[in-house]
């Protein structure tokens, strides 16, 4: 019987996820809004965080080109994005240890299915996903570690933080999670918070020294600060566990009076869950509590006018302060939070309900356990639209291959000179540009991002440089001098037309994009030695503390097992 109860646990996450991923079944790779996986992804300078622009995406680029080396980007793909969220489901069940079987399905199920994680799916960034995943993870193996001294529990920690912090944001919730579980008064407890801090490392040197300009627009507090729904106001909505920014990632049901039952389940979790949690779990409900409603506040702040000014400044004086225009997502730990508390509350329910037989606990208990899918019922529908595959086109492969074959030192542009494409063959949603992680050479695109009629600046100096010649010059007389040689052209972009290719020799044509040589073109400028010998060494170290935890791991099971 308890076997059966595990396995049915840790089955009704995985459907969950499986029913938000369901177009995942069709063959193709993925490309829609911020999800891309190309077949095979080299590793580059700008992997390691030295192509000039903000390090957002590192060491994340980094392991993805590595491990695209040995499998194809659409099996690793569905892969990552599967354990982006079932390891949230499975996390939740850890730390719901003590509930009932109908109060940890109703919580593991909630981390899953959320207005949180759908709007996230939706914008394709599943690598913060993954670190709202890890958060969990990392909560109880801090928590154990401080609790019994474990070794194994705090080299746990280290990695799941690791996993965590493959994007920046995902690293500074990785600390403050190892803050919130591990922090005590004794000397030994702390330790793991060192080690975890190293792994920052391949994100913080090279925003120290890749090249980027170590500011943000500030334009982007607003652009980016929470949104609002059917609930009325940013506020509201965050407290409903919505308020992404982006507007093509609400559910439609978030515009109804869904969003304002979400308020309300959130409310009810917290009044009837608290008291019970905080008997099963004291220790963990304590710490879960601080952590989450810090982020709830942090993200409430910004949806006010002195908080949006003070973080105007900061972005505009502070280097790295960008990480906290996009506030929403600092919703994270609480979502985890009302998770758990949902599933104490569910729990109360269940109890008292249990007087009146079984038959009754079972039907009610079905219909809590659903309640995460009633308030957003077409959560899988908004995902379904950014992971549904798309099949790339062979001129993409041709194009890569010609330009990978061409001059080691010659760099490529894509034009029209935009951030973001909307191609005939994608998913009718705009999408990163594939060949920036297709191809071996240093690809720029505009750096800029258009959000509505407002227009964030990027932070790379060159690509910005590049699109100021752009516009006051012909490509085959201003890009020579920047090292750049290759131009592709996506023909179905609305201005391909409009772009100026006199002087540049074709090399490529397809129906979907023309490649051209640059005549004359310079030898691209690549980062200095010492900065490149700087974030490898970065890198290095942060690996090394990761395999270190590892075998620090493997070996202390061993020793208990051999104990035991």
């Amino acid at each position: 019987m308890a076997r059966a109860r595990g396995v049915l646990l840790g089955l009704w996450p995985l459907a969950l996820s499986l029913v938000l991923l369901a177009p995942l079944r069709h063959p193709g790779h993925l490309l829609s809004r911020d999800l891309v996986f190309v077949p095979h992804e080299p590793l580059t300078d700008a992997a390691l965080g030295l192509g000039g622009a903000a390090p957002r995406s590192v060491p994340l680029d980094a392991v993805v080109a590595l491990l695209t080396s040995v499998a194809d980007g659409g099996v690793l793909g569905r892969g990552l994005l599967l354990a982006s969220l079932s390891l949230a489901g499975w996390g939740v069940l850890r730390l719901t240890d003590g509930l009932g079987t109908t109060a940890r399905l109703a919580a593991s199920g909630f981390a899953v299915w959320n207005p949180f994680v759908i709007e996230r799916m939706a914008l394709g960034q599943w690598a913060l996903v993954l670190g709202y995943a890890a958060l969990p993870w990392i909560l109880h193996a801090a928590a154990t570690h401080r609790r019994t001294g474990s070794v194994r529990a705090g080299a746990l920690a280290v990695l799941w933080s690791a996993v965590a912090s493959l994007t920046p944001t995902g690293g500074v919730f990785a600390l403050a999670t190892t803050v919130a579980g591990g922090a005590s008064r004794r000397p030994r407890s702390w330790w793991p918070l060192g080690v975890v801090a190293l792994e920052q490392l391949p994100w913080i040197v090279p925003s120290l020294v890749g090249g980027a300009t170590r500011t943000s627009d500030p334009t982007g507090v607003a652009v980016f600060a929470p949104g609002s729904d059917a609930s009325g106001h940013p506020a509201l909505a965050l407290l409903g566990l919505g308020g992404i920014w982006d507007g093509l990632s609400v559910p439609d049901s978030r515009h109804t009076f869904l969003a304002v039952a979400a308020i309300a389940v959130v409310a009810i979790s917290a009044i009837l869950g608290v008291r019970r949690w905080a008997v099963l779990a004291p220790d963990l409900a304590l710490r879960l509590a601080a952590l989450g409603v810090t982020g709830l506040l942090a993200a409430l702040v910004l949806t006010t006018g002195p908080g949006q000014d003070a973080l105007r400044h900061l972005v505009a004086d502070v280097p790295g302060a960008g990480l906290g225009r996009d506030g929403q997502k600092l919703l994270a730990p609480f979502v985890l939070l009302v998770a758990c508390l949902f599933g104490a509350a569910v729990d109360v329910v269940a109890r008292r309900l249990a007087r009146h037989g079984v038959e009754v606990v079972a039907s009610v208990g079905l219909l809590l356990v659903l309640v995460p899918v009633g308030l957003v019922p077409d959560g899988a529908g908004t995902v379904w639209r950014t992971v549904r595959p798309v099949r790339f086109p062979d001129a993409l492969t041709s194009a890569a291959t010609k330009i990978d074959g061409g001059p080691p030192d010659r760099a490529v542009v894509t034009l029209p000179w935009r951030a973001y494409r909307n191609v005939r063959w994608g998913t009718g949603y705009p999408s990163s540009d594939p060949l920036v992680r297709m191809v071996d050479r240093p690809v720029f695109t505009s750096g800029d991002l258009v959000v509505g009629d407002r227009t964030v600046r990027g932070e790379s100096e060159t690509a910005a440089s590049i699109g100021s010649a752009l516009a006051h010059g012909r490509p085959a007389d201003v890009l020579p001098a920047y090292g750049i040689g290759w131009v592709v052209v996506y023909a179905d972009d609305p201005a391909a037309g409009q772009v100026d290719v006199t002087g540049l020799r074709r090399v490529l044509a397809s129906p979907e994009l023309t490649v051209y040589a640059v005549p004359g073109a310079q030898a691209a400028p690549e980062p200095e030695s010492w900065r490149r010998l700087t974030v490898i060494a970065a890198d290095l170290l942060a690996l090394f503390v990761v395999l270190g935890a590892a075998v620090t791991a493997m070996l202390e099971s061993r020793h208990s097992s051999k104990e035991s």
